[in-house]
């Protein structure tokens, strides 16, 4: 391990003297105004909150309140599909800021589900991180850096260089307490150009780079505990886990083996359990490193963060898809909670009008009888006490259109007939903002893909407005705590 220190100017450029090579300060500590065509229209800038390095955290009056492990974790798709999701961050209101690596854009997450696009044009964007100073954090793998996104849209670039040679691809960091940033700086997509692949400590007052790790074979994810004792980082190259005590000048000491798996982003809960994510699944480990539960995923899951308002909604990117999975506290189980998601794994939905080969026929679209397709669903998880049901394409992560949004449906039904007519409450539909069905009729040519979802529910949604009022996006928001379990039934159609 390593302790030499690398100074990064801030204001005027300082040559180091001594053997060590000085630094290029061409970059370093230089602020970049943002062109205005990469800045989203929405959200708007001001609305990044003043946030603390630290994660949502739920407690009591006799402190953490720990999850529940004893019940199956759903994740729940979030709408968008994207190119390489990755380094989710939460900012204090709950919404969650994550990365698309190979489409070079920052997206935002809501609680009510919606995503919106925050930066685009950056060069493989990865782990990000709020610091206290309201500035998103943020790893930039293509450039070699690791750089600030201030309220006004300006980058700086905090780091992109060791010893005279610029970084490999930043990939992962952590803020601890004092405002130093850890991060890995392994090489996925191109040469090892650094001494190795390491991780590295940006000081507080951003003026010295150290490497404080230069024994790994691959180094990815990196999380610390809120009070900044401990750090757990990723070795991916050699499918291993490790803890090391955080030293007072930032430095590391007793490694330790946490366990043995490696790890691509991670996260910790309140209770201090450690989610690394794995293949196919997200594994979770109390400090001990003993294995605590598993939730799996469709795709390899990337990265992992809690997000919310009460913290209780785990988020998770997975490559082309993220997640959120909503989390039920130890206690409120205790108490009798109906969120338990047991069976969830065999709920599923499927048609008995549609074709072996997934393509929507021409009578449930503008172009035949406008009529509804007939679902059936079932394994539903014990709990259940409503459905609901909504219908939509994603045209781009950004710009989703729902034609059916059903709610209210009893728990004793789990079927609706083609053309459901008096089962249900039907919200409205983004073609016409009818309270109606409103059947596929893309404009554009070529195949599309429609998503019809049931949702099982354990209340029905508290909706504090008329059905002429209730789109896709209030739904989701309304039913985000009490959905057990979701199903999906992806069909196909491309106008004559």
């Amino acid at each position: 391990m390593s302790a030499r220190t690398f100074s990064i100017p801030l204001i005027v450029f300082l040559l180091l003297t001594g053997c060590a090579p000085a630094p290029n300060p061409a970059n370093l500590g230089q602020t970049i105004e943002t062109p205005a065509n990469l800045m989203a229209t929405e959200p708007q800038l001001e609305s990044i909150p003043e946030q603390t390095s630290a994660p949502v955290t739920t407690t009591s009056s006799s402190g953490i309140i720990p999850f529940d492990f004893s019940q199956d974790f759903v994740p729940v798709p979030v709408a968008g599909s994207y190119q390489f999701a990755e380094g989710p961050a939460t900012d204090k209101n709950g919404n969650v800021y994550f990365s698309d690596i190979d489409a070079g854009t920052i997206y935002r997450w809501s609680p009510d589900g919606s995503v919106t696009i925050f930066l685009e044009g950056l060069n493989m964007p990865n782990g990000l991180m709020f610091d206290n100073n309201r500035n998103l954090i943020a790893c930039e793998g293509g450039n070699g850096r690791l750089i600030s996104i201030d309220p006004q849209g300006q980058i700086t670039i905090l780091a992109d260089q060791y010893d005279g040679v610029r970084f490999n691809e930043p990939n992962d960091l952590w803020i601890d307490p004092q405002g130093g940033i850890y991060f890995t700086d392994p090489a996925f997509h191109s040469p090892v150009v650094q001494a190795g692949e390491d991780v590295y400590y940006l000081s507080p007052d951003r003026s010295q780079v150290s490497r404080v790790i230069d024994d790994m074979a691959r180094p990815n994810g990196i999380v610390g505990t809120a009070d900044g004792t401990t750090l757990y980082v990723a070795d991916y190259g050699a499918g291993q886990t490790f803890a090391y005590t955080i030293n007072r000048d930032g430095s590391l000491s007793n490694k330790r083996l946490f366990v043995s798996t490696g790890s691509d982003g991670m996260t910790l809960d309140p209770a201090n359990n450690l989610y690394l994510t794995t293949p196919n699944q997200v594994q979770i480990y109390d400090a001990n490193g003993t294995h605590l539960k598993d939730i799996p995923t469709q795709e390899n899951p990337t990265n992992v963060t809690f997000a919310g308002a009460d913290g209780l909604t785990l988020f998770i990117t997975a490559r082309t898809a993220v997640y959120s999975v909503q989390m039920a506290a130890a206690e409120a189980s205790a108490a009798g909670s109906s969120d338990s998601v047991a069976n969830s794994n065999s709920f599923s939905l499927t048609s008995p009008d549609l074709p072996t080969d997934g393509r929507l026929p021409i009578e449930y679209t503008c172009d035949g009888a406008s009529a509804t397709l007939a679902l059936a669903w079932s394994g539903a998880p014990e709990g259940t006490q409503s459905y609901a049901v909504i219908m939509h394409h994603v045209a781009s992560p950004e710009d989703i259109h729902w034609y059916w949004v059903l709610y209210d449906l009893p728990a004793d039904v789990t079927s609706l007939p083609k053309n459901n007519t008096g089962i249900g409450t039907l919200g409205t539909n983004s073609v016409n903002d009818r309270t109606e069905y409103a059947p596929p009729c893309s404009k554009g040519p070529g195949d599309k893909i429609y998503t019809y979802t049931v949702y099982a529910l354990s209340a029905e949604p508290q909706l504090p407005m008329p059905a002429s009022e209730v789109n896709r996006a209030t739904l989701l928001a309304a039913i985000q705590g009490i959905t057990l379990a979701s199903a999906d039934l992806n069909v196909v159609y491309a106008r004559p």
